[in-house]
């Protein structure tokens, strides 16, 4: 399970002073100058040639050469250590708290594409009605204040320095159970305590959520890149999942990530798309001009 500590191991530090050598900008032909590749964490739905063909187009503008798949936040954070990366890509609330736990690491936008990031739950098709019943739940969560709270507690709070909390779910008699992965690579999102205790945001959403149905819950450790066949296989029922989409018409925004015979709930939270960059890199200067 994930360990996230306060800082990467010094000998991983000192990698990061032997990065590659970025070519110089082509001043006569105009094109934009490359500075190695950018991290993402594994899709559900599509590969990373896949989702490098697709982009072919806007890579070209980009100054990046290409996306690189990486089933584990940890793994992605060691890259761009070693500089097999210039950007760690994935939400601002992950930026903002890795930046806060880890040496030379500061945030950016994304060069030239400024894309909001949807946070949803993924179910198999046939779960229909508990997709109801949860969509019914975060609807009321956000009326009465319970999200928002929840936000300052567990994310808020815990970036600025707090020990994330535990939430132990309140358990019903002879009710529904649910298996509910949790993959420890969105801290403060999804987060795993060195321990393997899962914490966090997510934790606290799901067991409120359950409060309210009555049913419940069993969290289940699950590899990032292994999400959408842990739900199809029934190693559990429910995904935390995130997609670029459209928050107020989220059932009308192009969900590409999303997996045959899924289904999602209404987003509880959307957050922009953010990058993860050292503080030596030539990549944290790009942005003056911008």
């Amino acid at each position: 399970m994930k360990k996230w500590i306060s800082t990467i191991l010094a000998f991983v530090m000192a990698l990061s002073l032997c990065l590659p050598v970025w070519a110089e900008e082509n001043a006569d032909t105009g094109e934009v100058q490359k500075y190695g590749n950018i991290g993402r964490l594994s899709k559900l739905n599509i590969t990373e040639d896949e989702l490098n063909d697709v982009l072919k187009d806007i890579m070209v503008n980009s100054i990046c050469n290409r996306y690189v798949f990486y089933n584990t936040m940890t793994d992605m954070l060691m890259a761009l250590y070693r500089g097999d990366i210039v950007v760690l890509e994935t939400d601002r609330n992950t930026v903002r708290y890795i930046e806060s736990r880890n040496e030379g690491i500061v945030d950016r936008p994304p060069y030239l594409n400024p894309n909001t990031l949807m946070f949803s739950i993924l179910l198999r098709g046939e779960d229909e009605e508990l997709r109801a019943k949860i969509s019914e739940s975060i609807a009321a969560m956000k009326e009465d204040g319970t999200i928002e709270a929840m936000t300052k507690r567990y994310i808020e709070d815990v970036i600025e320095g707090e020990d994330p909390e535990a939430v132990v779910p309140e358990v019903f008699p002879d009710a529904q159970r649910i298996k509910v992965a949790v993959t420890g690579d969105r801290p403060p999102m999804d987060f795993v305590s060195a321990g393997g205790e899962p914490l966090g945001f997510n934790t606290a959403l799901i067991a409120e959520i359950a409060r309210r149905l009555g049913i419940n819950i069993e969290f289940v450790p699950v590899d990032c890149g292994a999400r959408g066949t842990a739900l199809a296989t029934g190693v559990c029922d429910i995904v935390f999942w995130m997609e670029i989409g459209d928050f107020e018409n989220w059932e009308g925004a192009d969900l590409e990530d999303q997996p045959e015979n899924t289904i999602v709930t209404e987003p509880y939270m959307s957050v922009p798309l953010w990058w993860a960059v050292l503080s030596t890199s030539p990549v944290v200067n790009i942005y003056k001009d911008q």
